[in-house]
């Protein structure tokens, strides 16, 4: 017995090391800890580039359905572009005339720059503000921008949740059949008790030219299915959200012209997210936070339209359903 007393002493010390010894080779292993919101710890990631986000992303259902697989970030040619976060340069080449680099990160997830001059060889490591190539034009039609994708095997993430710095599995909540969407921050994904910006719940004043569902094309004479309604409002007019939410989309859409897509996460149990064609301007950027009868933008006609009037959609759950709905 005495033995056994003496020797718990010589016991604890040995599991406090093997404790230690095991907490520093777990840490060993872990990626470089995301910057917290209060600033307290370093970052992990940072923009390639200085430049405000041209387009956001956006995928299909199907790998296979049009998208945008990535982000663009506005600069000029020649501006040099940084490594966002430490790897290795593992691939640096052309395809389809287009100068591009890949970064094979630590995490198993690469990152790819187009259109750019690589100035660091395949294989060489880099850490994260490195410079390793300078932007070229070519990849935005009316200014020069650099386009960034994240991929992790051959699915594609969204690079701006990446360089938020949220770990794996905050990006990889999706199952791959569904269509990624980016989340408003916390305070923003429950809007259920949000009321409508506008008098009769619509985000522009005015009366409904054109219901949800089948009609006659006006331009074409072809039926078809619209996806939204017509609010029929002087070119100028406000257009207001709804809801809180996440701008995920801002620009010219074809057809629909000048358009803005705002992600309002869950609403009354269900994944909402609304959009807003045919605008003359836009006040907002994709990545902005909007809050119910947030201004963001001004009905116009643009894109293939007869007038003045605003496009209004929303999605449910991945699918389109009639505004008027929505939230009643």
């Amino acid at each position: 017995m005495s033995k056994m007393i003496r020797s718990l002493p010589l016991a604890s010390c040995l599991m406090m090391v093997l404790v230690s010894c095991f907490a520093q080779l777990a840490g060993c292993g872990s990626r470089p800890a995301a910057a917290s919101p209060d600033g307290n710890r370093a970052p992990s990631r940072m923009a390639p580039l200085p430049g405000p986000v041209l387009r956001g992303f956006q995928v299909g259902a199907q790998n296979w359905q049009p998208g945008h697989r990535g982000i663009d970030l506005g600069g000029s040619a020649g501006q040099t572009v940084v490594a966002p976060a430490a790897g290795t340069i593992s691939w640096v080449g052309t395809i389809a005339g287009v100068p591009m680099l890949t970064v094979q990160h630590p995490d198993g997830l690469r990152t790819t720059y187009q259109p750019v001059t690589a100035i660091e060889p395949i294989g060489a490591a880099v850490t994260m503000g490195q410079p390793i190539a300078t932007l070229v034009e070519g990849h935005c039609a009316t200014t020069s921008c650099l386009h960034l994708g994240v991929r992790d095997g051959e699915r594609y993430l969204d690079p701006l949740l990446w360089l938020r710095g949220l770990t794996d599995s905050e990006v990889r909540l999706l199952p791959r059949s569904a269509v990624p969407r980016q989340l408003p921050p916390p305070g923003l994904t429950e809007a259920s008790e949000a009321q409508p910006a506008t008098v009769g719940g619509l985000p522009a004043a005015g009366p409904i030219t054109s219901g949800f569902g089948g009609r006659t094309n006006p331009i074409s004479g072809a039926g078809e299915f619209h996806d939204g309604i017509d609010i029929g409002a002087p070119c100028g007019a406000e257009v207001q959200t709804l809801w809180p939410g996440l701008v995920t989309f801002v620009g010219s859409a074809g057809g629909f012209g000048l358009r803005v897509e705002v992600d309002h996460g869950m609403v009354a149990g269900v994944a909402l997210s609304s959009s807003y064609s045919h605008l003359s301007s836009f006040t907002v950027g994709v990545g902005d936070q909007v809050a119910t009868g947030t201004v963001i933008g001004a009905v116009g006609s643009t894109g293939f339209s007869t007038g003045c009037h605003l496009h209004y959609s929303t999605v449910v759950d991945g699918g389109s359903v009639d505004p008027q709905t929505v939230g009643r």
